[in-house]
């Protein structure tokens, strides 16, 4: 065990400050979202994935931000968590 780490540097490491940017970040796109679908500009019809159509409504709007920047963000993470697999310099 490595003793020149502190304690609180063991709760604070990487994957858990992964995790919570990440979920800053989806609920900073909720509340964009949200506050779209409030003002509710003209010609705003939310797709999902060019599937789902969503309503303009703050809860749709919340809905397709949180939905579409949480894939494509949980996607990247992923890969760059895969590709970590085979860094053979990495701290464990």
């Amino acid at each position: 065990m490595n003793s020149d780490r502190s304690p609180l540097a063991e709760r604070v490491a990487g994957p858990r400050v992964v995790l919570a940017v990440y979920l800053a970040v989806l609920g900073v796109a909720g509340a964009m979202g949200a506050l779209l679908g409030y003002v509710n500009p003209e010609g705003m019809d939310p797709v999902l994935f060019f599937l789902v159509d969503l309503p303009a409504t703050p809860l749709g709007m919340a809905t397709f931000g949180v939905v579409t920047v949480g894939v494509g963000l949980g996607v990247l993470l992923l890969a760059v968590r895969y590709v970590s697999q085979f860094d053979e310099d990495r701290v464990e």
